[in-house]
């Protein structure tokens, strides 16, 4: 199959890939800060959690961005639309995953190797994420591709939806998501067996994609807004950069205000800021991606610089990374709390490393090896932002 020009390949906005390395440095200072830390700024740090908001609201935008105006359903798209999705997101996630479990679990315990063998597969597999009780299993940060996954499997619909119902399709599909986990929830709490499977309400909007389907969805309808016309060109008072600033600003300081009480395994426990997390976070970061596409300002010419661009492209490693094997590590030697700087500087530069010498030529030998039988007509070959 002949591969597309280059000129049917989508745009590519650096701005939106930049801004991937602030989030991913803001999560690091939820689990990370000094000794010492006055009590406000621990708060502040600790409400920049909602940032993974904005990479659902990324790959929303960056797969529909890619896909809305090829999708098809045929066994032929299905098969390139996978491959191209597990080649970008598997292999990084098997090499720390992998990692992560074979220090708690190799050599496999005596007497309870189908049990770790069980959590081994759910780990490995993804499934992870849907369990309240299991979904740390591996390397931590991992339970957030269940989610990620789960919007890869049913973004062709939305996508579809969307096109032949216009914005009712995409109500109807968040509507038709919450509904599915409200039903799923409601048969498997409160038993055991399911080993926290949908076990909470609280589980199922902080964690799972029935629960939080709305920040993807918001990517995509900024991507069929936008439409792919040139960045930058709007003049005058950039409303929607100031707009999304603002909001994100009023929704950090109120989750810091609010100050939810929070558990390893439900997350928020106060529906306020379950709300401040899942629906106007969301909505703010779209406002600002808006803005970063649409308006020319100081913080979208930062962001688009090459030095936030490549920072951008290694935020998934550094993602993974900065929780996990050598983070323990870390504070095993130097102590909870202490050199922080220094262990960002480190989990910064193993994610330079492992970016450059696995995930990239890794992702890039993955897609050239099927290349001739993979690729489909009109198939972009190179996505607009990382996702």
């Amino acid at each position: 199959m002949a591969s597309s020009s280059v000129a049917d390949r989508p745009a590519y906005y650096p701005a939106l890939t930049g801004i991937r390395a602030v989030g991913a440095f803001l999560v690091f200072f939820v689990h990370f800060r000094p000794i010492g830390t006055p009590e406000l700024v621990g708060r502040i740090a600790t409400a920049f959690y909602i940032t993974l908001s904005m990479f659902f609201v990324l790959s929303g935008f960056a797969i529909a961005h890619r896909y809305q105006h090829s999708v098809r359903l045929d066994r032929q798209w299905w098969r390139s639309y996978f491959w191209h999705r597990a080649a970008r997101i598997y292999p990084t996630y098997l090499l720390l995953n992998t990692a992560a479990l074979a220090r708690v679990y190799w050599p496999l315990p005596a007497g309870k190797e189908a049990n770790a063998l069980t959590l081994i597969f759910l780990s490995e597999s993804m499934l992870r994420g849907f369990s309240n009780t299991l979904k740390y299993v591996g390397v931590p940060p991992g339970w957030s591709l269940t989610p990620e996954e789960c919007f890869y499997f049913s973004v062709p619909f939305l996508l579809l939806l969307w096109r032949r119902r216009g914005h009712w399709g995409a109500v109807g599909f968040v509507l038709a998501m919450v509904a599915t986990g409200l039903v799923l929830t409601a048969l498997c709490k409160d038993r055991p067996a399911l080993h926290g499977f949908f076990g909470t309400y609280h589980h199922l909007f902080n964690f799972t994609f029935f629960g939080r389907v709305l920040e993807f969805t918001l990517g995509v309808g900024l991507a069929r807004w936008w439409g792919g016309r040139p960045s930058g060109q709007a003049a005058g008072v950039p409303w929607l950069t100031l707009a999304g600033t603002l909001c994100i600003v009023l929704t950090i300081a109120a989750l810091a205000w609010i100050n939810s009480p929070q558990t390893p395994y439900d997350g928020n426990l106060y529906p306020s800021t379950i709300f401040l997390n899942i629906v106007v976070f969301p909505m703010s970061m779209t406002l600002l991606m808006a803005g970063l596409l649409a308006e020319r300002t100081w913080f979208r010419t930062w962001l688009a610089t090459p030095f936030m661009d490549e920072m951008g492209k290694r935020s998934y490693f550094f993602y993974l990374l900065h929780v996990g094997i050598f983070s323990v590590w870390w504070h095993d030697t130097f102590g909870w709390g202490r050199h922080i700087g220094l262990q960002l500087l480190a989990t910064a530069l193993l994610a330079e490393i492992g970016y450059r010498f696995f995930e990239r030529p890794m992702h890039r030998w993955l897609l050239a090896r099927t290349a001739g039988r993979q690729k489909q007509p009109n198939q972009p070959a190179v996505a607009p932002i990382q996702s």
